[in-house]
């Protein structure tokens, strides 16, 4: 997520008829008439943050709320690294101005007391003139667990109506369900989405030979806010027909990390020079090297980021509105803005156009989705499982093409102890199922400075992230220095980690402003950052370096490669990780230059050069002295070259040599190099006229 200027509100919680305190400017009667929204329903059970805004009224703007003054109760509003607020802008009521979206953490609002009778949250703060402001925000408290029924069982329907399709025997479940007072039972995906899986279920079967996880036998259970949650999560877990269940975590902010800053704007130059990350290495990924050959700059390759949201309509990206492959099943959450997602487009598919960024894998095509969940009662819910089920359903994407997962989860110390997304049980089998169909997945690993070779990183007995127990498939992603390539501080790490990117100093489109653009909504699509970073930034750096080897692979009329293929690739050919953080374990830096040239298939060419002492009068050749030059351009190098002269036997060239024989002759010469792509024999027919005494 772009860090820039942002502002919030204080939360106060009227619960059970009592106002919790609140600060002493708050003890004022209300003087500006800004209201506070909050989401139709607020999960009380998971980790996450609630969107909270703030809406501007005649007179009134509510994004000069002075971040000072805000308080949460007598606590804190969520904060990020540099200071700032989890903040956005946007017409939230539709009526022509600015509003504020704010979030705060559900921890903090349970510490501050909301709870399950809690009807109202009060919201408190200061503009920057000094004006106070009081108000409050309805608030419907729920509970809201992910349930995967036993996949054998395959659990279908919904509510009263849920039944195996096995014919087995449901009634432990709906006792247990009915027990804690279940308000509704739905599959985690949409209807017509869920009706599709067999179909998607298959294919990945039928391409790898494996069953894959069964998306449909994910289920949201809804219910009443003062439940035992503890004791539901126990009842439902003891059960042989759920294989689990745990409450619903809500949205976490995209694991970026830059600095705030701006700068006026301007005529966009060329800022592809400040673009260190595609430099050679060992500083970069040498997607210079790349963008040279045009079978490696992303032509015929799909990239779908899982993205809150993004700007089409950015100068150096211009993409329609077939982009957001979400739709209104999936509508983009604007809480958040949409820098973090432009960002991440620009160092992926910015164009080569001579001004602005260009992205390592230009000719690639980007699309994105989002991972909150329309729901049908309306609201949304934060469900990135359903997301990526949702996208392997739609049958768009193929074998080859990648999906980039820009989201990260609460982990299990909560707060900003940020845990990669997988960590959703749901999630990972979602991505399980894009692994099956040939996508390939990469993940940015988080920003929770957390080691997830840990033993609190344990589910259902499992060690979630060791490998040798299960392994979903993507590709997991810290965050390096952009000059050492060590293990930033923020970066999760483990032996689950595969590669690194820059996870800071990246410059690219949209973020804060602080390359070109500034702040000023006027400028949104010109707006450039020097600033990118966080495990979000490193993140499309690694999925540069795939897709430019898969989309190498694809011209070449090869089958596309597996994660583990290139992920194996990509590490044996890679810049290492600095040695102070080694044990650390985040992966190396890819180097698109080195991989390329390990899978090159192009044959080395020979020329064949026909020298001589001075001829005699009249004559042509007189006993010539034959070289062979070959080169394999910037392929793996040319390790032998052959030749035989009139249909004799193949010999291994060395140096040049002389014919003596008079007549015609026939020369056949060809190379090879260390990859072993053979040239094709090349033949050059020549006559000795003369030969010496």
């Amino acid at each position: 997520m772009p860090q820039r200027p942002a502002l919030l509100a204080a939360l106060a919680t009227l619960a059970a008829g009592a106002v919790v305190a609140l600060p002493a400017h708050a003890a004022t009667p209300p003087t500006l008439p800004i209201k506070a929204v909050l989401p139709a329903a607020v999960n009380i059970a998971g980790p996450g943050f609630v969107p909270v805004t703030l809406l501007s009224a005649d007179g009134v703007d509510a994004t000069a709320v002075d971040p000072a003054t805000v308080r949460l109760g007598d606590g804190a509003p969520v904060a990020r690294d540099d200071g700032g607020y989890l903040t956005s802008t946007a017409d939230a009521d539709r009526d022509g101005r600015a509003d504020l979206v704010l979030h705060a953490d559900k921890e903090r609002l349970t510490r501050a007391g909301l709870g399950p009778g809690t009807g109202a949250l009060a919201v408190t703060g200061s503009l920057g003139d000094g004006r106070d402001f009081t108000t409050s925000a309805a608030v419907t408290p729920e509970v809201v667990l992910e349930v995967k029924f036993t996949e054998a069982l395959r659990v279908r329907g919904t509510g009263q109506s849920l039944r195996s399709a096995r014919g087995e025997d449901l009634d432990p479940v709906q006792a247990v369900l009915g027990r804690h007072g279940a308000r509704s039972v739905t599959p985690l995906m949409p209807g017509a989405a869920v009706a599709k899986l067999d179909d998607t279920n298959a294919r990945a079967k039928t391409r790898g030979g494996e069953a894959v996880p069964d998306m449909a036998s994910w289920y949201n259970v809804v219910l009443p806010a003062d439940v035992d949650v503890e004791q539901a999560v126990a009842d439902l877990r003891a059960l042989p027909e759920v294989a689990f269940a745990y409450p619903a975590p809500d949205l976490a902010p995209p694991p970026s990390s830059s600095v705030s800053a701006s700068v006026p704007a301007s005529a966009t130059p060329d800022f592809s020079g400040q673009q260190g990350y595609l430099r050679p290495a060992p500083q970069g990924i040498d997607a210079d090297f790349s963008h040279q050959d045009p079978r490696a700059r992303g032509a015929g390759i799909k990239i779908v980021d899982l993205e809150y949201d993004w700007n089409a309509s950015h100068e150096d990206l211009r993409l329609d509105a077939s982009s957001d492959l979400g739709g209104s099943v999936f509508p983009r959450y604007t809480g958040f803005a949409d820098e973090h997602g432009t960002a991440v487009f620009g160092e992926l598919i910015g164009q080569d156009n001579g001004y602005g960024v260009t992205g390592s894998v230009p000719e690639a095509t980007m699309y994105g989705i989002s991972p909150t969940q329309a729901l049908p009662g309306g609201g949304t819910r934060w469900s990135p499982g359903a997301a990526l089920a949702y996208l392997a359903g739609l049958g768009a994407l193929a074998p080859g093409d990648v999906v980039l997962l820009e989201q990260q989860t609460s982990g299990p110390l909560g707060g900003s102890n940020y845990a990669p997304l997988e960590w959703i049980p749901s999630v990972f089998d979602a991505v399980k199922l894009l692994d099956g169909l040939g996508v390939t997945v990469v993940e940015t690993g988080g920003n929770g400075n957390q080691n997830v070779d840990s033993d609190l990183y344990v589910q259902n007995g499992i060690k979630w992230f060791d490998r040798s127990v299960q392994d979903s498939g993507a590709i997991m992603v810290g965050a390096g220095s952009s000059t050492d390539h060590e293990r930033l501080n923020f970066s999760n790490y483990g032996s689950r980690f595969d590669l690194q990117g820059w996870g800071h100093n990246i410059v690219t489109s949209g973020g804060n402003g602080n390359l070109q653009g500034g702040t000023d909504p006027a400028n949104l699509n010109v707006r450039y950052t020097r600033t990118f970073g966080g495990t979000s930034g490193a993140g499309p750096i690694v999925t540069g370096a795939v897709v430019a080897i898969q989309s190498y692979l694809k011209a070449n009329g090869q089958e596309p490669w597996t994660a583990a293929r290139i992920a194996d690739l990509l590490k044996r050919t890679g810049t290492p990780q600095g040695p102070a953080s080694a044990g650390q374990h985040i992966g190396p830096l890819p180097d698109v230059r080195a991989a390329l040239t390990a899978i090159e298939v192009d044959p080395p060419t020979t020329e064949a050069a026909l020298t001589q002492r001075p001829p005699r009068q009249g004559e042509s050749y007189v006993n010539p002295f034959v070289t062979l030059t070959a080169g394999d351009g910037w392929g793996s190098g040319v390790t032998r070259t052959q030749y035989r002269l009139d249909g004799g036997k193949w010999k291994t060239y060395s140096e040049p040599f002389r014919v003596l024989r008079k007549g015609t002759h026939t020369l056949d010469f060809r190379s090879v190099d260390g990859n072993g792509n053979r040239e094709q024999v090349r033949t050059l027919t020549f006559r000795n006229r003369v030969t010496e005494p």
